[in-house]
């Protein structure tokens, strides 16, 4: 075993007195529940929250480092901070660790490695021992009175950059210069705020909210907005989870059938490579994103206005 195993196993029977506590003032959960660190991950573990609530009648506990996705969640018992050592010690006193997965990270290949044509999602329910869904998809709950209404007006919410995710992924990014034309030649037919983090590029002609918002503000923000225009991450499944259609430029690096949702308008490239879940090398210097093009772009988010109007 290894010194930083054994480490983990230490502060493990460290937390058991804290995890005791926890169950004598909670009462003891079904199971305590977590994945990682990104929030994307953990707003997609709420529908798999929801799946356990409705096969087995209960609901478990979930640790996170975004506590802000699970207010007023009813499919969830208790959330506490990420620490998976707590997880450990609530295992030694009984209560069940579930670790959700889906697919592995191989270094050697640059590449993501599991189950091909698999929605996320279902790889977690599966992690989880739970049936998969039909429609996977997110939740997100606001209390009563937070939720704003859809603008009046058209509002689009655009993302220009995945790169100031937990985990950045080259093979994710479209080119900034095609979204500042998406920005320019929608502004004749919405209001545009752009979404995301302070070192996102910042598309001229749109609200700059970069870096401005919280989680739920940022799920307000979506929520009014008519359509959001973005990439592969948090904001997309944010957006599913308060019921704003999308369009998402997927390139070829995954499909969308195994990360994406149906009622979006998804920007696939199919190439002989694709898709090949590469991290951030790639040997055809990401042609998948290069063929699509910013009119492309533009065409599906007027389609959705339309649909809106």
């Amino acid at each position: 075993m290894s010194i930083a195993r054994l480490r983990q196993f230490a502060r493990a029977a460290r937390l058991v007195p804290r995890a005791a506590d926890l169950i004598r003032r909670h009462g003891r959960p079904p199971a305590a529940l977590y994945f990682g660190e990104a929030p994307g991950d953990d707003l997609m573990a709420t529908a798999v929250l929801a799946r356990w609530r409705e096969v087995r009648g209960s609901r478990p506990w979930y640790l996170t480092r975004h506590p802000g996705l699970f207010e007023h969640n009813p499919d969830v018992d208790l959330v506490l901070d990420f620490e998976p050592e707590l997880a450990g010690a609530l295992s030694v006193l009984g209560v069940p660790r579930v670790r959700l997965q889906y697919h592995r990270y191989d270094p050697a290949t640059d590449r993501t490695i599991g189950p091909r044509g698999v929605h996320l999602i279902n790889l977690m329910c599966a992690s989880a021992g739970l049936p998969p869904l039909a429609d996977p998809a997110p939740r997100f709950y606001f209390r009563e009175g937070e939720r704003p209404p859809r603008a009046r007006d058209p509002l689009v919410a655009v993302q220009s950059s995945a790169l100031a995710a937990r985990f950045p992924n080259l093979n994710k990014e479209w080119l900034p210069d095609r979204m500042q034309q998406v920005v320019h030649a929608l502004r004749a037919d919405a209001d545009i705020v752009q979404i995301g983090a302070a070192t996102d590029p910042l598309m001229e002609g749109a609200t700059d909210l970069r870096g401005r918002t919280t989680v739920r503000e940022s799920a307000g923000v979506l929520a009014r907005a008519w359509a959001f225009v973005g990439l592969i991450g948090f904001p997309m499944h944010l957006a599913r989870a308060v019921g704003t259609p999308s369009v998402i430029v997927f390139g070829g690096r995954e499909h969308p059938v195994e990360d994406g949702y149906p009622g979006n308008r998804n920007l696939f490239t199919e190439m002989h490579c694709s898709p090949c879940w590469l991290v951030n090398h790639c040997p055809y210097d990401r042609e998948c994103m290069r063929r699509i093009t910013a009119d492309e772009v533009i065409a599906q988010a007027r389609q959705l206005l339309a649909n809106e109007r």
